[in-house]
């Protein structure tokens, strides 16, 4: 019961650092936090353990911090995390009857690209593997010695809705270290790099970066070139150079002029740029997306995703949203990317749903122009941010947006 208290204390600082959206790392930033709790800065200091503790945090201090975070009480919120991480029983027997597919897939070293069937139920497998944290943890404590089964799941189709959490790239951490595949080892690693990104977490990414420098050169004796893998390898070598403060034009002018040497089909070759101009807007690259972007626009007529090297491809939703905030991003109209429900409602809503939630609702705050209407879309945008942890958002709307500092709440 100790051990449970003081993970879930764990947690309810995790929440806290989230929704603060600011780092906790001063007086400063402490007496903020302060006003906006109602607690001293002094007992919120000795909570964070940043002063010396002598007495048990009180139930008092941890219902109004737990309140401050959405939820009733601290009892109320202790419940919430012993359940959270409890798995339905009927998933939890769903995922353990995978086992005989998975043996086999293992056994025989099925093709996925050759077995239609295969990867039909893989897809639906996936569905209930990634319903939520509790399914992808079991699941990979039951599989995670089989490769193929782990291979496909977690790198065939990427889930960009966990890459911010600490939990998720744990375990991509251990596959990567797991795989016997080049490339996967290179993807695992890649979306570890792009997750702490996007999250603005503590993350060695000296280590990181030399690690996934030698899966890339291991990748290319291994295998001819792989549009996504390249596009991804290209996101985190740019992500390493701002954060040096180094030039990035000739990283990405250096990807383009390869990529368009393959000579990949018109709507497999747009689909990757509006992939890589996506990671652009995140990195604030807004010109280059721009400039690079507008070649891709034909691509939102066409209707069809077949033949994608993305394997779910990637849904209206995604490309609407991502042409979007690069044309706002560049003070240029965006009537031709109106976003439709319909456009969310495709297999690609399970892998990139709240990733591109945190997209559509920061678009629809630098679209509008009423304040109280900002502040009740940053209140939902704040929302799908403490679930994903993506809090990078927040620098972009700060840079974006000059009333971002009246509706941050």
């Amino acid at each position: 019961m100790k051990e449970n208290s003081e993970a879930a204390k764990n947690k309810l600082k995790s929440l806290i650092r989230t929704k603060f959206a600011k780092p906790l790392n001063s007086q400063k930033s402490f007496d903020e936090l302060s006003e906006l709790t109602n607690l001293s800065s002094q007992t919120l200091r000795r909570f964070f353990g940043k002063i010396e503790q002598h007495n048990k945090t009180s139930t008092t201090t941890l219902s109004i911090l737990s309140k401050f975070v959405g939820f009733q009480d601290w009892t109320t919120f202790l419940q919430e995390f012993q359940n959270e991480n409890k798995i339905l029983e009927r998933d939890k027997i769903a995922i353990e009857n995978m086992s005989v597919f998975f043996k086999n897939g293992e056994k025989y070293n099925t093709d996925y690209f050759q077995e239609t069937n295969t990867v039909d139920t893989l897809n639906d497998y996936a569905k209930i593997i990634y319903a939520n944290k509790e399914n992808i943890e079991y699941f990979y404590k039951i599989y995670q010695e089989n490769n193929w089964a782990t291979d496909y799941i977690l790198a065939w189709i990427p889930n960009y809705n966990f890459y911010g959490q600490d939990w998720f790239r744990k375990i991509l951490l251990d596959k990567s270290h797991r795989t016997k595949v080049s490339h996967v080892k290179l993807s695992q690693t890649n979306f570890l790099h792009f997750g702490a990104f996007l999250s603005n977490s503590n993350f060695d990414f000296v280590e990181s970066f030399s690690r996934i420098q030698n899966y890339y050169l291991e990748y290319k004796k291994d295998f001819v070139y792989m549009p996504y893998h390249e596009m991804r390898y290209c996101t985190i070598r740019l992500i390493e150079a701002k954060r040096r403060n180094e030039p990035v034009e000739k990283i990405i002018w250096e990807y383009l002029e390869s990529l368009k040497s393959q000579d990949f089909p018109k709507a497999n070759f747009h689909e990757l740029l509006i992939f890589f101009c996506n990671s652009l807007f995140w990195l604030q690259e807004f010109e280059n997306a721009f400039l690079i972007i507008n070649e891709a626009k034909s691509y939102l007529k066409k209707s069809s995703k077949q033949n994608s090297f993305h394997y779910f491809g990637i849904n209206k939703a995604f490309v609407k949203t991502t042409f979007a905030l690069i044309y706002i991003a560049n003070h240029r109209e965006t009537d031709d990317f109106k976003i439709l429900n319909k456009d969310f409602n495709d297999n690609t809503d399970l892998l990139y749903h709240d990733y591109i939630q945190v997209m559509f609702l920061t678009k629809s705050i630098l679209k509008e122009n009423g304040l109280e209407h900002k502040k009740n879309l940053f209140l939902e945008l704040k929302k799908i941010v403490e679930k994903t942890n993506y809090t990078k958002i927040y620098d972009i709307l700060e840079n974006l947006d000059f009333d971002y500092p009246k509706y941050r709440i």
